[in-house]
């Protein structure tokens, strides 16, 4: 009499195109948090993700056009999250917390973005909607603080520069050495309040 093994293998999730493409996007990003952007392959993608080279290049057609949709769905992701919390922010106060929090939360998605968009080759598949939404995003910050502080778009563009200046650092130094994410994110509040009011003509 034959027994059947007890453990059978279990069969691999089937994903939907779209689904699976997320995930060999993601297994990219690990990669390149853990690795660098030189380092990384789609030999090395295809053993990260689990899945055979050629299904690799079902999906995508070269390590440069993956490197793009990579670019191009983080930055969506990026934008549609940020503008989401600023249709609730009215005040000063509520829309530099978005931009800090947002600094603090997104830095390492902030990283990989910046990372890719220092190659041309990967950066031109949305150079234009960059430069429109940092447009976008510099006018309503420099408007908020030019109407809330009384002063000129010229030395509400200077401010703006400064905090955005200060809330990065202050991100990179807090995900370095561990300082607790509403104590970073305060400490860089109260950081830039303070130059706005020294500037408040009202």
């Amino acid at each position: 009499m034959t027994t059947r093994n007890a453990t059978t293998p279990q069969k691999r999730t089937r994903l939907s195109p779209e689904a699976r493409r997320d995930q060999i996007l993601d297994s990219a990003k690990q990669l390149i948090v853990r690795h660098g952007l030189e380092a990384f392959s789609i030999k090395k993608l295809a053993i990260e993700a689990e899945v055979s080279e050629p299904l690799l290049f079902h999906y995508f057609s070269s390590r440069t056009a993956l490197l793009q949709q990579l670019l191009a769905r983080d930055f969506s992701r990026l934008v549609t999250s940020l503008n989401t919390s600023l249709d609730g922010a009215d005040t000063i106060d509520e829309v530099l917390r978005v931009y800090v929090a947002m600094n603090y939360d997104q830095y390492l998605e902030e990283s990989i973005i910046n990372l890719l968009l220092g190659e041309p080759d990967i950066a031109m598949v949305i150079e234009d909607e960059v430069s429109q939404n940092r447009e976008m995003r510099e006018k309503m910050l420099v408007s908020t603080i030019a109407t809330s502080l009384d002063v000129s778009k010229k030395k509400a563009a200077m401010l703006a520069l400064m905090a955005s200046s200060a809330s990065l650092s202050a991100a990179r130094f807090a995900h370095k050495y561990k300082v607790e994410r509403e104590e970073a994110i305060q400490a860089a509040i109260d950081f830039a309040r303070a130059g706005f009011e020294a500037h408040r003509t009202k």
